[in-house]
């Protein structure tokens, strides 16, 4: 029982500095795209980004051929390149999408149950693949023209509620989220994930915003709170695609955290969330 124990942990402290490193390489090239790159410029790398999810995201609907992944892949970074200039659909789409993410929840809370009404269609895979990948690409896209700042504060509080979450979880999980869905995931390290967004959230106030009334004070609270719930639904939807195709990552590309979907999967709920919040609430 020690060998294994000690086995164990020699594995996952692997895991974790090949994630470490990755992520060390990886945030400098996110900052300085997100502030020093021209919004054309950003969208272009954005494009090729969900490109790439998107085509790791048709091996988990069982799209294997390379050509209608490519035309699938390209259709989409197409379609969230064009949107994104129309501003009057802008805000419809991700009010849309919000709601596409209230149904993705149910979907996950009900697993295995009633499958089969939304991944047992094709149409209906690809359909939520749209919704998947296209408003965050909007939001995204929206956010670094409007504010590149802004950007950077939702990986903050995305990147801190998956950190907190995954130090809360092994130092005190024990309860299951969901189970049948995620089992690593707990109930503690939801809430470890959250406390750790409210922290990111209170030195971005404390750092870049003067003078605000306690009413606003409030609503940047809450919405460090809906972003790390948020983020966490896209994480399980995405680990229930692997679910089901029977895989533990979407692909290969970044070591220590698999394919790029794996990497963004809560950005594609949490992205679309914070644009509505914020344009919608706070201003």
């Amino acid at each position: 029982m020690l060998v294994t124990a000690v086995m164990e942990l020699a594995r996952t402290n692997k895991v974790l500095i090949k994630r470490l490193f990755t992520a060390a390489i990886l945030l400098p090239i996110v900052v300085f795209s997100t502030l020093l790159l021209d919004s054309m410029l950003f969208r272009i790398i954005l494009a090729l980004v969900v490109a790439i999810a998107v085509w790791e995201y048709c091996s988990l609907i069982n799209i294997k051929q390379p050509a209608p992944r490519l035309l699938y892949a390209f259709a989409l970074a197409l379609l969230g390149f064009i949107l994104v200039s129309m501003d009057s659909w802008l805000m419809p789409l991700i009010i849309v999408s919000s709601v596409w993410w209230l149904l993705n929840t149910y979907w996950v809370s009900c697993y295995p149950k009633l499958t089969s009404l939304w991944h047992g269609r094709q149409g209906v895979r690809l359909l939520n693949g749209f919704f998947i990948f296209v408003p965050m690409f909007l939001a995204l896209a929206a956010l670094q023209k409007n504010n590149s700042e802004l950007v950077l504060l939702l990986l903050a509080l995305v990147w801190s509620a998956d950190s907190g979450a995954y130090f809360a979880g092994k130092a005190f999980g024990s309860k299951k989220l969901c189970p049948h869905v995620s089992p690593g995931k707990t109930i503690e390290g939801l809430i470890g994930g959250i406390a750790a967004s409210i922290v990111a959230m209170l030195v971005y106030l404390q750092l870049y915003i003067e003078s605000i009334s306690a009413e606003q004070y409030l609503i940047y609270v809450v919405l460090s709170v809906v972003i790390s719930i948020a983020s966490v639904v896209g994480d399980l939807f995405e680990s229930l695609h692997k679910r089901l195709a029977n895989t533990k990552d979407s692909g290969s590309l970044l070591p220590g955290h698999g394919g790029l979907f794996d990497r963004i999967d809560s950005l594609t709920s949490a992205a679309p969330v914070f644009y509505l919040m914020y344009y919608g609430v706070l201003l």
